[in-house]
């Protein structure tokens, strides 16, 4: 069995951008996490390490979406119980 040479393995996406967008937009505390592995998958690129770089993106890449799906809940969550209060009546 013959291993993939570097040239032919797809180098993993970091989620950077994504991280930072979502860390601003969706839900702060899980957001760090995210950009922590995002920066971790990064720095295992500047190594050429594409093995665990592709560990890190994964981590990365299920944290944004975990990010993402509980910032949209508890957004939701807000609106709703602020419309309950009246803050939304004229």
């Amino acid at each position: 069995m013959t291993e993939p040479d570097q040239a032919t393995t797809a180098v993993p996406r970091t989620y950077l951008w994504w991280a930072v967008a979502a860390t601003a937009l969706c839900f702060a505390p899980l957001g760090i996490l995210t950009l922590f592995f995002a920066v971790r998958t990064l720095s295992r690129l500047n190594h050429d390490d594409l093995e665990g770089a592709a560990r890190w993106s994964r981590l990365a890449r299920r944290w944004l979406i975990i990010t993402v799906v509980i910032g949209v809940m508890v957004n939701l969550v807000l609106l709703v119980v602020l419309g309950l209060l009246g803050a939304f009546s004229t």
